[in-house]
């Protein structure tokens, strides 16, 4: 009987002894754990350590792998809902067509008829301080208040409904440059919205064509919900925002990379109805045609609709050109709405306020449009030839064959003294003197003195 009860009392569980209360901390907790049933703690080895590390790692890999994966399947599934192809190379390819004989005929709308048209990508392309962005402050006052549009006056119901405008900008300051501008041409600053940029991980980030036209896609649709639509989205320049993270740097010259950036947001242009207006510059080469001197690839003309150019009015080679004359030209002329010719306008300064921090004056230029002048055309403003002809080119041949009957033809004459009698006479003006007056006469420094003669003919 004793050794039987001995035997099922040591099968059975252990209860511990109780502790004394001066035991460590250590043993109170090993008694713990005992009680709870738990083991006691794996003290790793440096090796162990290094190894466990190691294998947190990798988990920690498999699942940005597996969560960037799950991202890009979400992408290539909104991509085919907005009728753009995901990288299909590896997998079956089938045509997909259909009959015209059904398909029902569309007319272009215009936010400016034959100039911006709604649901594609404009243009505005011109040098270096040709006035663009003070053009698009007066179409931006225009859109926001339902102003007329240049020519339109004293038409019937010139007027429109009040429209917003989305914002996106980077080389000038808003509150210097942008906002003066738009007061000048009266817009209604409560209808433009600007862009300032994207948040990422709690920071301020750059805005970018390649990643931000899904957040551009949501503030479009959730205007057009509220009731609030924007009608243009104004993108100066588009060179700035070309970058993301799939391109780090986009090639101008690339005609690929381009349209991969771009049509997409021609699809946005075409859901949500909105007129995309994009600044660029000219190339400097001005005997190139002017459809090819957008800054870059030919994918910025050919994905746009409308080619707008913002250059200097033509004058006459012996005139100084007017540096507040400008035009405005529509470049794709195969437009149905082609207005035919194009605008001439002026800039001038105004005074639109004070600055609030030490009351000095604001200042900013806006356009005050002249005529639609049908002469004009891209053919007649490209090259050195564009413009009318001076008058002075064969007055001053002329002239410098008279001048030199009583002269040895080889008889070197102060250019001082040419210049003097050239000018009195009216054989010339110091423009044109200053141009082209080297075409027609021999120049030398002699003796610290500028000398001249005619050119010789040639035999």
């Amino acid at each position: 009987m004793t050794d039987n009860t001995i035997g099922r009392a040591a099968e059975g569980p252990q209860t511990p002894a109780p502790l004394s209360p001066n035991a460590p901390e250590w043993m109170r907790e090993a008694q713990q754990r005992a009680e709870l049933g738990q083991s006691a703690p794996t003290i790793l080895t440096p090796e162990a350590d290094r190894q466990r590390s190691a294998e947190m790692m990798e988990n920690y890999r498999k699942g940005e792998e597996a969560a960037q994966k799950r991202e890009e399947t979400a992408l290539k599934r909104e991509m085919v809902k907005r009728g753009m192809s995901p990288d299909a190379s590896t997998g079956p390819r089938q045509l997909v067509g259909r009959e015209l004989g059904s398909v029902q005929m569309h007319a272009i709308e215009w936010l400016w008829t034959g100039w911006i048209p709604k649901g594609y990508i404009t243009i505005f392309a011109g040098e270096t301080g040709a006035s663009k962005s003070t053009l698009l402050a007066d179409i931006t006052g225009r859109v926001t208040t339902g102003a007329p549009w240049p020519g339109e006056f004293d038409c019937p119901n010139a007027r429109r409904a009040p429209e917003r405008v989305l914002w996106l900008g980077s080389e000038d300051s808003m509150e210097e440059m942008t906002i003066p501008r738009l007061v000048a041409c009266g817009a209604n600053r409560s209808n433009v919205v600007e862009i300032q940029g994207v948040m990422q991980q709690g920071k301020r980030n750059t805005f970018s064509l390649q990643d931000d036209l899904e957040q551009v896609a949501d503030w479009l649709a959730r205007a057009k919900a509220e009731g609030l639509p924007f009608a243009m989205l104004v993108i100066d320049p588009v060179t700035s925002y070309l970058p993301g993270q799939k391109l780090r740097r986009v090639d101008l010259n690339d005609a690929g990379q381009l349209r991969t950036v771009l049509e997409p947001w021609l699809i946005l242009a075409q859901t949500h109805n909105v007129a995309i207006v994009c600044v660029t510059h000219f190339a400097k080469d001005t005997n190139r045609a002017m459809l090819h001197r957008v800054l870059g690839s030919a994918a910025f003309a050919q994905t746009c609709r409308s080619l707008c150019a913002v250059i200097e009015q033509p004058t006459r080679e012996d005139e100084e050109p007017d540096p507040h004359a400008k035009v405005l030209m529509q470049v794709k002329v195969n437009l149905p709405e082609h207005p035919g010719g194009a605008w001439k306008f002026h800039t001038e300064r105004v005074e639109v306020g004070t600055d609030h921090r030490n009351g000095k004056p604001v200042y900013a230029t806006r356009p005050v449009w002249d005529e639609l002048d049908s002469a004009l055309t891209p053919n007649s403003m490209v090259g050195k030839s564009r413009g009318p002809k001076s008058r002075y080119e064969l007055t001053f041949s002329l002239w410098l064959q008279a001048f030199m009957l009583t002269r040895p033809t080889e008889q070197w004459l102060p250019v001082s003294l040419v210049k003097q009698v050239a000018l009195d006479q009216g054989a010339a003006s110091e423009s044109w003197w200053n141009k082209h007056s080297s075409d027609h006469m021999q120049k030398e420094n002699i003796n610290g003195v500028w000398m001249c003669r005619p050119k010789a003919s040639p035999a």
